[in-house]
């Protein structure tokens, strides 16, 4: 056997450790990008298999090779997620952002992933940090998924800002009538619960042992009378006109789908847990109808609770919860509204920039990113089989599989 000298050679060979920095860096990234590339072959056959989440321990030990790729480490967070190993997923995006402190995406994971497990504080300090980065939103209370920058950022909205708050609470009397004239709060009959058939996310804030029930005034296309004759285009007739002459932008809002505008019943005992809206571009209105003692709202730091024909405004987007404490149903008129600092040429704009945001953080949780190193060992593999892992070589349909590849390597959209 050889024996290493003094200065760590064997038989003329340098050993790993001396040589220089760079050439170490380089095999460690050639060596991620195959492992990476294995991890790709592997997910794409689960896919064909109905699994989303194979892959995940070639994709690991890629990281552990190197770990200087902000979206590599996100992607396996969210496999890690997948598989339900929560606090290694919280260190995969704590990765991230060691590696790329100014990119949002790792904190919103991780802020999402707190605020599920029921960490808010802990997801307000995250937001902290991503604020003094640069990186993503203005106040840690406030942790929207799509976040618009420049909008103003406060929970309550005085009433004053609004001039037709002063029509709707006259009419409120009026709307409240036709209301009870339509339905019997106390059978429940006509109010569809929250979640159940449209907005399942909204079902999922309920804490256990509550209810929280909604009729829909207007909303997208099927949310009108798709539960029963209560929520007919022809109920409500009188509201229906007094919200499309005083608000003709927020019908509109309800109408593609961006917002809503619906009769909201909150009964004793239910909670709904902390949370925050998707986006910062609107705003709520709640104009009390039925308002007992016992039920509040915090948003942010400040409680506030309903009062019978007067509006309450304030932003979603923010950390909000309600109590209902008392022994009466609560009833308010919902409306959300766009933020009055964006004009209306914006309005479809912001919409689409939204959308895109959002898209863009499902595509990170569900397609491994490729390099253009990987995309090369995956293209050279795709001429050469053999190069495959045997998992990949063996996978059911390898029609299936061969065109998932080209896409990976072309990377195609139909990837996702």
């Amino acid at each position: 056997a050889t024996v290493p000298d003094a200065a760590g050679m064997v038989a003329g060979t340098m050993q790993v450790t001396d040589l220089p920095c760079a050439e170490l860096h380089r095999r460690h990234a050639n060596r991620a990008d195959e492992l990476w590339a294995d991890g790709v072959l592997e997910f794409l056959e689960g896919r064909q298999r109905g699994l989303l989440a194979r892959g995940l321990e070639a994709f690991e030990a890629s990281v552990t090779e190197d770990a200087s790729d902000a979206e590599r480490l996100g992607f396996v967070g969210t496999l890690r997620m997948m598989h339900g190993r929560m606090a290694q997923a919280s260190e995969s995006f704590e990765a991230a952002i060691a590696a790329a402190p100014k990119e949002r995406h790792a904190y919103l994971e991780l802020m999402l992933l707190l605020e599920g497990q029921g960490r808010h504080e802990e997801a307000r300090s995250v937001a902290s940090r991503a604020i003094a980065a640069g990186a993503n939103w203005a106040d840690p209370w406030q942790r929207p998924p799509v976040f618009s920058p420049g909008l103003r950022s406060k929970p309550f909205w005085d009433r004053s800002e609004f001039p037709w708050a002063d029509d709707l609470e006259a009419a409120a009397s009026g709307i409240k009538a036709e209301l009870l004239e339509l339905l019997d709060l106390g059978a429940r009959g006509g109010w569809s619960k929250v979640g159940e058939a449209r907005a399942a996310q909204d079902g999922n804030i309920i804490a256990p042992g509550g209810e929280w029930r909604e009729l829909v005034v207007f909303g997208a296309q099927g949310d009108d009378g798709a539960h029963d004759a209560a929520n007919s285009q022809d109920s409500l007739p009188r509201t229906r006109a007094l919200l499309e002459e005083l608000l003709p932008n927020a019908v509109a809002m309800a109408k593609i789908g961006a917002g809503e505008i619906i009769f909201s019943a909150l009964y004793p005992g239910t909670r709904l847990v902390p949370h925050c809206a998707s986006s910062n571009n609107r705003l709520t209105c709640h104009l009390g109808l039925l308002c007992p003692s016992g039920p509040r709202i915090r948003v942010g730091e400040d409680w506030a609770s309903w009062e019978e024909g007067k509006c309450m405004f304030f932003d979603d987007s923010f950390e909000h919860e309600v109590l209902h404490e008392g022994d009466a149903v609560r009833v308010v008129l919902l409306i959300r509204f766009w933020h009055p600092d964006l004009p209306p040429e914006r309005y479809m704009p912001n919409l689409h920039e939204g959308m895109e945001q959002f898209n863009d953080m499902q595509r990170r949780r569900s397609v491994p990113p490729l390099s253009p190193s990987v995309s090369d060992l995956l293209a050279a593999r795709r001429a050469a089989p053999a190069a495959m892992a045997p998992a990949a070589r063996h996978a059911a349909g390898g029609v299936e599989l061969q065109e998932a590849l080209d896409a990976a390597v072309a990377g195609d959209d139909d990837l996702e």
